[in-house]
């Protein structure tokens, strides 16, 4: 089965519920993670919207019109808001920092 693009979100939330709707009109959809910076799924905590992907829609082609056109009666998705793409490099900073925190420590303590 070729797969298409039918909608593109920046909120899980968003995605799912969008993807409900689909199933609902006897759709098959799957929501795909589509990462830009290759972080894996499970470093995206629930409800912080990632700064680095976002999530795709994806239908199979032969439904691609019939998807696009159920999802322009709900319009565009709003834009992230920008507190929220700052709340996610916080947290990747958060994520990070210890590890550069002890790699520093460990140099330090080995000259």
């Amino acid at each position: 089965m070729i797969e298409a693009i039918a909608a593109r979100y920046e909120d899980e939330l968003e995605a799912e519920t969008a993807a409900g709707y689909l199933r609902s009109m006897d759709i098959e959809v799957r929501v795909r993670f589509q990462a830009s910076l290759g972080l894996p799924r499970s470093t995206v905590p629930i409800r912080v919207i990632a700064p680095t992907g976002g999530f795709e829609l994806l239908v199979p082609d032969t439904d691609l019109e019939r998807a696009r056109d159920a999802l322009a009666f709900a319009g565009r998705p709003p834009p992230r808001p920008q507190r929220y793409r700052w709340l996610g490099w916080v947290l990747i900073v958060v994520l990070v920092a210890p590890l550069l925190i002890n790699w520093i420590a460990s140099l330090i303590r080995t000259r």
